[in-house]
């Protein structure tokens, strides 16, 4: 994996392990050992896909749910 920031190359495994962003997804959070940049990676390609900055979140602003009661009601109106 290639960091967004410095350009360091190393096995994923390399990368320190934060926490997964969500559970239902295969972004985690990592730090690179090099520039200590957090990064939002997805795991199941290996690769790192920004950095992550205060109030930034790649995976949404919760967990998940923003937008469903929308969702919801555009189907309700659908069906009516």
């Amino acid at each position: 994996m290639k960091c967004t920031e410095c350009g360091y190359e190393a096995p994923l495994s390399e990368f320190r392990y934060l926490y997964n962003a969500r559970i239902d997804g295969s972004i985690s959070i990592r730090q690179c050992k090099n520039c200590e940049q957090w990064l939002a990676v997805d795991e199941l390609k290996g690769v790192a896909l920004e950095k992550v900055t205060g109030g930034a979140a790649p995976w949404g602003k919760s967990a998940g749910i923003e937008g469903l009661a929308e969702d919801v009601k555009k189907k309700k109106r659908r069906s009516a």
